[in-house]
């Protein structure tokens, strides 16, 4: 009797790891199956209609990058302007007192004046 039962238990454990195995061996054929047969079946809904094709990535990466460009170059653009300005202005001041060193009728009210007539242009 006991051998019976002792014939019993290992032929459960039999079954139950013959179970387990095949269940091991569905989940990996399920896997590599649709690793392998993913892609193509993608490409047949897409080419029914059912999916809708995937979006290209890199047209908005090279927007953004031209777009990051752009304002930076208006950004540079700007400050030049702004830097060449104030350079011009304090050449047109050394320029001005020059002239009002050498000709003795111009007054400091009338540098003044001048320049100020400038710079608010």
């Amino acid at each position: 009797m006991q051998e019976v039962k002792a014939n019993l238990s290992k032929g459960k454990d039999n079954l139950s790891k013959g179970a387990v195995y095949l269940k091991d061996a569905g989940v990996a054929a399920a896997k590599g199956t649709r690793e392998a047969a993913g892609p193509k079946v993608y490409v047949m809904l897409t080419k029914v209609g059912l999916k809708k094709a995937r979006a290209r990535r890199w047209p908005w990466v090279a927007g953004a990058i031209g777009a990051g460009i752009a304002v930076g170059g208006a950004a540079a653009y700007l400050w030049y302007r702004q830097r060449t300005q104030s350079i011009g202005e304090s050449l047109l001041a050394d320029e001005l007192l020059d002239d009002a060193e050498e000709g003795p009728q111009i007054t400091d009210e009338a540098i003044n004046q001048e320049l100020i007539e400038r710079v608010s242009r």
